[in-house]
């Protein structure tokens, strides 16, 4: 097999011990790590035991997947056994707190993981006793934010409140009524197996020898807690540990990912092998040298590999915040012209995503949420988005079976079921056998409502609740008329994909065009947050960070029609298309 890497590439698939990989965008991380795994395997037996194993570790199923993908295309086999490519938190949950949350704190049963947080908010804030012990700071602070710190201090929502008593007092209450319930967020999770291996060196001596060479895919999103797991295996004989990454995209600080600790560990020369690739294989220099200026000054400076006669300028899109359609058609037009393939409008949130959709939000035929459901199933579906659209079903189904089912027993079924390989096919046939959307609003609701009755072979048809003040277009609408954007696909009336910043993260475009708001009020992104003050970008530069660097030829940032040219010129640079 003929493999060809770059320099810095080698370098960093030759090099063991405790590695950390400072990975530009578009520098083909997920193929260096693939060609590690391929490396690492090659000579295992001669260096660790046949019984041992390599673990690869990333944030989310669809990184984990594409590692392994790439593992795949590169080889022509998968990773073999005893080999592993998972996530952090399913690594965590299988080989620490699960098996051995008890010997922690021993609750009479099994523990288990929820990914639905908000569960706990609806328990909680209907439990008696915490309404009348912490009533004002249970509803003004969801429980479902409340985390231990690694020093057993309290926080909300990422923050540390341990200098507030009452507020200690509050989130103590709350996290020992829901440990006592056997249930563990992924973040209670990490906390866990850390004192477990805190107080069983030995596990953590055990999963050293068991997988010798780990490796942390995205380790920008590394939680301290999570770093504090890693500390914990390294000095009980962990020695080979790559963290690969880019901290300037790192975008889930929500769930304390800590940015700066990847940095301390790279400057610290001492105890990491810091290497960097900088050699950018997506975009041209003009879009490299924009996102650039967010990095640190002291970063080596990122290396544009492809060769391209037209490294078109940045494009400064002036829009009317009151009718976005006339900037979005001028971008369009660009793309027309330089007969680009995949495009995208990018923005910061849901808000301004709804209002360049047209979504009619407050447009709401039925009093019932059962339709929407199965309308937002149905579109999961369309998108292959097969687990989310099911899991909305299935909650369908065992509320109409059992509609005066309490919340918790509602998701103790939930859970049941989540398994359940002939009940999941039974209701994705059921998505795929939906009235079509063509049919008008009155239509489509009568012949649902048959159909549920039909195929989950109920007493009577399901109820949606027409609203009456919306009976008289009934038979007129269709779900997907224009009028009805809310159940339409996330594009616009050009047919360009609007998608969020976080939706995009590790994703490639042949165009992408970012709008900006006035201000940074809030969540807002602006023009003001291309300046970088501090040493380390904030969070919403590092969201300007991750959109930029997503296109390989044109780059667009949409930005309101009161911004004067010469403040343009002067904040990028003369070399600018302003339109």
């Amino acid at each position: 097999m003929s493999i060809t890497l770059s320099d810095e590439q080698t370098v960093y698939v030759r090099t063991s011990g405790k590695v950390i990989l400072n990975a530009c965008p578009g520098s083909g991380k997920t193929t260096t790590v693939a060609h590690k795994l391929y490396s690492l395997i090659q000579n295992w037996e001669s260096i660790f035991s046949i019984k041992a194993g390599i673990v690869c570790l990333s944030f989310t199923n669809v990184a984990k997947n594409e590692i392994a993908e790439k593992f795949r295309e590169i080889n022509g086999f998968s990773l073999p056994y005893p080999n592993l490519i998972s996530t952090i938190d399913s690594f965590v949950n299988t080989y620490i707190t699960l098996p051995f949350a008890h010997k922690l704190k021993d609750i009479g049963k099994r523990y288990r993981i929820i990914d639905d947080t908000g569960y706990l908010d609806t328990i909680f804030q209907s439990n008696w006793k915490l309404n009348k012990d912490f009533g004002n700071l249970l509803h003004r602070f969801q429980p479902s934010k409340i985390d231990y710190t690694i020093e057993n201090g309290i926080a909300w929502n990422g923050h540390d409140k341990s200098d507030d008593a009452d507020f200690v007092k509050y989130g103590k209450a709350i996290k020992t009524t829901q440990f006592s319930m056997g249930l563990l967020k992924t973040t209670d999770s990490a906390f866990f197996a850390y004192h477990i291996l805190k107080k069983y060196p030995r596990l953590a001596k055990y999963l050293a020898t068991k997988f010798p060479y780990l490796i942390i895919d995205e380790a920008q999103d590394t939680s301290e807690i999570q770093h504090s797991i890693l500390e914990r295996l390294y000095n009980e004989g962990l020695k080979n540990i790559d963290l690969v990454g880019d901290p300037y995209q790192c975008l889930y600080q929500w769930r304390d990912a800590s940015p700066e600790l990847f940095l301390q560990k790279f400057d610290d020369t001492v105890n990491w092998k810091g290497i960097y690739l900088t050699e950018n294989r997506r975009s041209t220099k003009k879009i490299i040298d924009v996102f650039s200026v967010l990095r640190r000054n002291t970063d080596k400076a990122i290396v544009p590999v492809i060769d391209t006669a037209a490294d078109l300028s940045l494009h400064i899109i002036k829009y009317d915040s009151e009718n976005f359609a006339d900037a979005i058609g001028k971008y369009e037009q660009l793309c027309v012209n330089n007969n680009f393939a995949s495009n995208n409008i990018l923005v910061r949130g849901n808000t301004l995503k709804n209002s360049l959709l047209g979504k009619e939000t407050n447009y709401s035929p039925w009093n019932t949420s059962l339709p929407y459901l199965l309308i937002e199933s149905r579109m999961h579906l369309q998108s292959n988005e097969i687990k989310e659209a099911v899991k909305k079903v299935r909650r369908i189904v065992i509320g109409l079976f059992t509609p005066d089912i309490s919340f918790s027993d509602l998701k103790e079924k939930e859970q049941e079921l989540k398994n359940d390989t002939g009940t999941n096919a039974a209701i994705f046939n059921l998505i795929r056998g939906l009235p079509s959307f063509d049919l008008s609003l009155k239509d489509w609701t009568i012949q649902t409502q048959q159909y549920l009755k039909t195929v989950l072979e109920l007493v009577n048809e399901p109820d949606f609740k027409i609203r009456k003040k919306n009976t008289a277009g009934f038979d007129k609408t269709t779900l997907d008329n224009p009028v009805n954007k809310y159940f339409k696909k996330s594009t616009t009336d050009n047919n360009l994909p609007v998608t969020t910043i976080h939706q995009v993260k590790g994703m490639t475009f042949d165009s992408v065009f970012l709008i900006l708001s006035a201000d940074s009020k809030g969540q807002n992104i602006s023009l003001k947050d291309f300046v970088l003050k501090e040493a380390m970008p904030t969070e919403k530069q590092r969201l300007i960070y991750v959109a930029i660097s997503r296109p390989r030829h044109l780059l667009c940032v949409g930005v309101p029609n009161t911004e004067s040219d010469d403040e343009l010129i002067k904040q990028f640079s003369n070399d600018i298309t302003i339109i």
